[in-house]
């Protein structure tokens, strides 16, 4: 065998081996009762579901409102959370509201936020302390357009469910486990986008919002290739040890490609 066949199998089975550790490091971690949890804790996307609008709620001031109060004229961000959270949620509040607060976009005017609950047992009081810190985040520093509803637990799921958005609360921790995330809906109350993940650019929200503002969803191809490589429902926070793993995988096929060709012009001049 020559030199050029010998070095490209020296790579390719480096390359192997490493996206092999890859993969293998990237195993999910299971539950006691041996289901996958990072992937039962990921969020499925439901592009084009329409939301529940008829849940009831209760808004910052205690009054009973339907979800359906917040859609019909401009487009709404979506988030599931709980106001008892010292991880995730806060978070994701705090860094879409900045986001949005670095756009030209005004609340109330060019969409609603609406942040629904999935912890029964925040109260109205705590859905107005959070209005009122979040929107001190804003330029404008009033709380038009934003929403935090409290409520059952029966009617949090629903909206959940439909959404995708997978939860379950730990007694040991006294906490609820759950991905980071939310959607914009459309005014119709059609889920228009998902954004994965704690941090969000305000790019990225004009174009969430202008689209649900135009009714759209992304095409059949889009929201494969979404599902499949960011969106990651079946590979939570694993999505990125599994593309370096395949992208490796490419780079050995490559260089092998590349060596067997040298070797062939080679012989051949």
């Amino acid at each position: 065998m020559t030199r050029a066949g010998l070095i490209t199998i020296a790579v390719v089975a480096v390359c192997s081996g490493i996206a092999a550790w890859l993969l293998a490091g990237a195993a999910p971690a299971q539950t006691g009762d041996g289901s996958n949890d990072i992937a039962a804790l990921s969020i499925h996307p439901h592009t084009g579901a329409r939301l529940p609008l008829g849940m009831t709620f209760a808004d910052e001031s205690g009054h009973q409102v339907a979800l359906q109060n917040y859609f019909g004229k401009t487009p709404v961000i979506l988030v599931l959370e709980y106001l008892r959270c010292t991880s995730l949620c806060g978070v994701t509040l705090r860094n879409i509201v900045q986001a949005l607060d670095g756009t030209p976009l005004v609340p109330g005017r060019d969409f609603q936020l609406v942040a629904v609950s999935i912890d029964p047992r925040d109260t109205p009081a705590d859905a107005e302390a959070a209005r009122a810190k979040y929107a001190a985040l804003l330029k404008s520093g009033g709380p038009g357009g934003l929403h935090f509803l409290t409520g059952p637990a029966q009617a949090a799921r629903e909206v959940a469910d439909v959404v995708g958005f997978p939860y379950r609360y730990d007694r040991l921790l006294d906490a609820y486990m759950h991905p980071a995330g939310f959607v914009v809906a459309t005014a119709g109350g059609v889920i228009s986008r998902y954004i994965e993940g704690v941090a969000v650019s305000p790019q990225d929200l004009i174009k969430a919002i202008a689209d649900a503002q135009e009714n759209k969803t992304p095409g059949l191809l889009t929201r494969i290739i979404l599902f499949c490589h960011i969106q990651g429902a079946p590979l939570g926070n694993l999505t990125v040890p599994v593309l370096a793993a395949f992208m490796l995988a490419d780079i050995a096929a490559g260089i092998a490609a590349i060596a067997v060709f040298t070797v062939v012009r080679r012989r051949s001049s």
